[in-house]
């Protein structure tokens, strides 16, 4: 199972650790206590819920609590394995807390059966009672994530977002082989709402500093944290870049075209902009 990602114990180049470092998500004694909260509460709900499996004398489902809480307990001691020792770093990728995406499927539905079993039983207005609340606060929460989106994203419906249209007129009016260079911190932006420019412009990016990190820190043993380095770095300052910040991009690393906030950078012929962006082509 190891074998399409490799597995070493050689501690990576610093720029490799640099790069996993960003991911904070990898290494437990960087969690938040609520994070922690969400690592011990379903463990203890868990047990609980197998205690009332077993005096109701349901066997499988108080034996499959029973499994649960012994698989996270497992992870949790392979995650702090990973995250104390600093020579493990190379070992963080495989993420052993991912677990919990496991374990919450399941506690939700072992506690959401004994909650229509014992508690909600056929009544309507008490299921109402239950999932009107919490539909409102998850549709309150994903509006507050992404308030520039709309909650649905109909087919065929032309998007009123400023990002997403700029990357349609890439998409569609750029030659497949251009590569851009853009913020690279552009999906953290207010009102990108994280969407991906690779997967919706369709068109090569010099670097982003969101989610490259994620594929870089996958092989540790492959020179991909210098390169990404490296492009970073030819894009610090990008706030103030000038015709000639632009020039240098393309000597060094090909890129022909740019997207910039308004009002642009003198002497780029843009031939596409709205109200918060633009997209030049590089002489």
């Amino acid at each position: 199972m190891l074998l399409p990602l490799g597995f070493s114990f050689r501690y990576p180049s610093a720029a490799y650790g640099d790069v996993d470092q960003m991911r904070p998500f990898f290494f437990l004694l960087r969690w938040q206590w609520y994070e922690w909260l969400g690592i011990v509460a379903p463990i203890a709900l868990l047990w609980w819920f197998g205690l009332i499996a077993r005096h109701r004398r349901m066997d499988n489902v108080a034996l499959l609590c029973q499994a649960l809480v012994v698989y996270q307990i497992v992870y949790l001691a392979l995650g702090l394995i990973i995250s104390i020792p600093p020579h493990f770093i190379a070992l963080a990728r495989y993420q052993p807390m991912r677990s919990l995406q496991l374990l919450y499927v399941l506690l939700l539905l072992i506690g959401g059966g004994f909650l229509g079993k014992w508690v909600l039983h056929t009544s309507a207005w008490r299921w109402l009672a239950l999932f009107i609340p919490l539909c409102t606060g998850m549709f309150y929460g994903q509006r507050q994530l992404f308030p520039a989106t709309p909650h649905i994203e109909w087919p065929g419906v032309t998007p009123k977002n400023d990002w997403l249209q700029a990357f349609s007129w890439i998409r569609q009016n750029t030659p497949e082989d251009a590569v851009f260079a853009l913020n690279p911190n552009n999906m953290e932006l207010p009102g990108e709402d994280e969407h991906g420019f690779r997967a919706l412009a369709e068109r090569s990016m010099l670097v982003d500093a969101v989610k490259d990190s994620s594929a870089l820190t996958m092989f540790p043993d492959l020179p991909l944290a210098e390169e990404w380095q490296q492009r970073m770095k030819a894009e610090q300052g990008w706030e103030h870049f000038t015709l000639a910040d632009f020039e240098r991009l393309r000597h060094d690393w090909n890129v022909t075209w740019v997207l910039v906030d308004q009002p642009g950078v003198t002497g780029l012929p843009c031939p596409y902009s709205n109200s918060t962006l633009r997209v030049c082509q590089v002489p």
